[in-house]
């Protein structure tokens, strides 16, 4: 083993996803996403508690893929349309 991190491609990630995640997090510094610790973990987000629909106790969202986890991000944030 040597000391350079293990890092995991993901299917349909890319550039694209990275982008997304840094306008995200530009908009929105309340929430922390949260990369999978392993191979069989999720990605995860918290946000400000209230804010998950439907479930106004808790303050955390998971997805298997990144992509995923964006779209329910979205769904609570919707992104500005510029109107």
């Amino acid at each position: 083993m040597n000391d350079r991190p293990y890092l995991v491609p993901v299917a349909g990630g890319g550039l694209g996803d990275l982008r997304r995640r840094a306008l995200f997090q530009e908009a929105h510094p309340e929430v922390t996403i949260v990369n999978p610790a392993g191979l069989n973990d999720r990605w995860r987000a918290i946000v400000p508690l209230g804010k998950i629909p439907g479930h106004p106790d808790e303050t955390t969202i998971g997805a298997w893929l990144f992509a995923d986890l964006m779209d329910q991000l979205d769904e609570i944030y919707p992104p500005d349309t510029g109107g």
